[in-house]
């Protein structure tokens, strides 16, 4: 056989004449791998994106959005301008 080394990857059956050209092809493979694992990553992440009513107020709270709400900013304004006068 001209083209002794072949490819291991299942269904693929590819053969070439020279290991070189072997390991070129098992590298577009990993890549390929590499490729749809990042893809199903994103895919995954997207899908996740959209927050329920808990998450977005789980969220909230870790941030501390609750805790600057705690004090009215109104007050605040109101009890600085009577104290200056």
């Amino acid at each position: 056989d001209d083209k002794p080394f072949g490819c291991s990857e299942p269904q693929c059956g590819m053969r070439f004449t020279n290991e070189d050209h072997l390991n070129v092809h098992m590298k577009k493979h990993e890549m390929n791998l590499a490729l749809n694992l990042v893809f199903t990553q994103i895919c995954i992440s997207i899908v996740d994106q959209t927050p329920t009513p808990t998450k977005f107020l789980k969220n909230c709270e870790e941030i501390g959005l609750f805790q600057e709400l705690s004090k009215n900013p109104f007050e605040e304004a109101f009890k600085k301008a009577t104290d200056s006068d």
